[in-house]
């Protein structure tokens, strides 16, 4: 079904043909070509007819018929440049070809043509692309060619894609260009500032980001390609700058369409099976190795790439006998700490200590997330594989947190080592974690029960006083924690609507040899450093999880 919509202060009116996600759509304005001369003319019974030669051609960029009773014109990539509004002396109409994610009802036209770029092919952030401005007399479209093809250089990392030169070894990293922003969770980078980066302090500043000048986003790419520690360059248009965030400091890129301008470049390492993928395939549920391709805290990390309608995913894990670093324990997703009994062990002649943990050990994580619903903060657990969080002892975590052997909620406020502050710097905080009422029997149960030690008879859950709320939509739970909260447990629990927004999510997980993923060890053969990169040589056993 075709919708049309009548502006009249800007005698526009919108045609499209689906409303969900970013497609091609039409922008209808009242207007004339300044030439035909380029055009292509077919023979048509409306201008709904008209527009649909233009959408089924894919190199057709606009559409113009003076009157229902002449011909049709198609005018493809690169073939005109000015239109004349009828009030400037042009005849006619003209429908513009856009690529947006706008709801059909909806379509901002003056934003759409004033300033806006478009792709030739979806995705394709390199090459072909033409940009709408509204002028005085009615609206320019300016083209954007990519360079000559002999020109190129692993394939000038363009969206078209696998490249002549792309398995050359000067091209074993390579840099994909996606139309997205930084998403929810993201480190230092702000949800309500327009992306704008927030400066860290002290020695976070290397770990976590870096913002540099840009004028261009190819400039902007090239300037993560060359930084070993960059892993994904946002180009912030508005103030010059190029926003750069580091491996393991971003899970959530959001998709957008080329309109909103919106523009990143990620950096993937290659190998010989990645390297002749199309960019689409390189996006959709690979693994990287990422040493030494990129900077790490860790020798052993590595990291999977997945898509989803909304979402680019990237998730980083460690191998499974990685290092533990203060209380990050080996196995357990990257930004991840453990809730584990410990015992230490001794190998070889000289002694020396190793850590083992046991199977229970908890995977968990704390992020700030103003504003998220918890709906919405399950769903982020679950693209990374996890779940909503437990409260794995029920408020008795106190009583063992003194003996640095297990830590679970508590860990959170520790503040010595600043590189694993997990985002909470407000004196109190609200956190989504997994409780909910059973609307079956209408009692408060634990979203995953397998990490939880104690049966709620004998350990109950720690409510607030007056807690839980009853209601009829009081069928979420959220942990409040610090000043002014239970003086013991340091957190109690609140009712509330599932609906409500709090301050940010809390996810666990089993560690990473439980998950369905791919070991460190095959993703290190598939990259060919296996036995030469990343293996420490004394102090660890070299072996690999069955």
């Amino acid at each position: 079904m075709r919708y049309r919509l009548l502006i009249p202060i800007l005698t526009l009116f919108l045609i499209e043909t689906n409303a969900s996600d970013a497609e091609y759509k039409f922008v209808v304005v009242e207007g004339e070509p300044v030439t035909l001369n380029a055009s292509e003319s077919v023979q048509v019974a409306s201008f709904d007819e008209c527009t649909d030669k233009c959408e089924q051609k894919t190199e057709c960029v606009l559409a113009y018929q003076s009157n229902s009773s002449d011909p049709c014109y198609l005018f493809d990539w690169n073939s005109i440049t000015q239109i004349i509004k009828n009030e400037a002396g042009g005849n006619g109409t003209t429908a513009f070809k856009v690529y947006t994610d706008q709801p059909a009802c909806e379509l901002n036209s003056a934003y759409l043509l004033n300033g806006k770029t478009y792709p030739l092919f979806p995705n394709d952030t390199a090459q072909n692309l033409w940009r709408i401005d509204t002028s005085e007399d009615g609206w320019t479209i300016t083209y954007i060619d990519s360079k000559p093809i002999d020109s190129l250089v692993c394939g000038n990392f363009s969206y078209n894609r696998p490249y002549d030169d792309g398995c050359n070894p000067e091209c074993n990293i390579t840099m994909v260009q996606v139309w997205a922003k930084f998403g929810p969770l993201t480190k230092f980078l702000t949800k309500d500032a327009g992306w704008e980066y927030e400066p860290p302090t002290g020695n976070m500043y290397r770990r976590n980001g870096i913002n540099k000048t840009a004028e261009t986003f190819e400039i902007c790419m090239y300037k993560c390609h060359e930084d070993l520690r960059c892993a994904a360059a946002y180009f912030d248009r508005d103030n010059a700058t190029c926003v750069m965030v580091w491996t393991g400091d971003f899970w959530f890129l959001e998709r957008t369409s080329a309109s909103d301008g919106h523009q990143i470049a990620i950096k993937l390492p290659m190998n010989d099976k990645l390297c002749k993928m199309t960019t689409d395939q390189l996006l959709d549920d690979q693994y990287y190795l990422s040493s030494p391709a990129m900077l790490t805290t860790f020798d052993r990390q590595f990291f999977r790439v997945q898509t989803t309608e909304k979402y680019y995913v990237f998730t980083s894990y460690l191998d499974y006998y990685e290092s533990f670093y203060f209380n990050m324990i080996n196995g357990c997703p990257v930004n991840n700490r453990a809730s584990a009994l410990r015992k230490d062990y001794y190998q070889g002649v000289q002694y020396t200590a190793y850590n083992h943990f046991f199977n229970e050990t908890m995977c968990y994580r704390y992020d700030e997330a103003p504003g998220i619903t918890q709906a919405e903060a399950k769903e982020l657990c679950q693209l990374m594989g996890q779940k909503l969080l437990s409260d794995k002892y029920a408020g008795s975590i106190q009583m063992i947190a003194e003996q640095k052997e297990d830590l679970q909620v508590v860990d959170f406020q520790e503040t010595m080592f600043d590189l694993f502050r997990l985002g909470f710097y407000k004196n109190s905080s609200r956190i989504w974690h997994g409780l909910e009422k059973d609307p079956a029997d209408g009692k408060w149960k634990w979203l995953d029960t397998r990490f939880v030690q104690f049966p709620e008879d004998a350990l109950p859950i720690p409510w607030a006083p007056g807690e839980p709320k009853e209601g009829p939509d009081m069928n979420c739970a959220y942990m409040g924690w610090g000043e002014g909260y239970d003086p013991f447990n340091g957190y109690a629990y609140y009712a509330a609507p599932c609906n409500s927004t709090v301050d940010g999510i809390a996810c666990s997980s089993a560690q990473v040899n439980e998950m369905n993923i791919k070991k460190w060890s095959e993703v290190a053969d598939d990259f060919g450093y296996r036995g030469t990169c990343c293996i420490r040589p004394v102090g660890w056993i070299n072996e690999y999880p069955e």
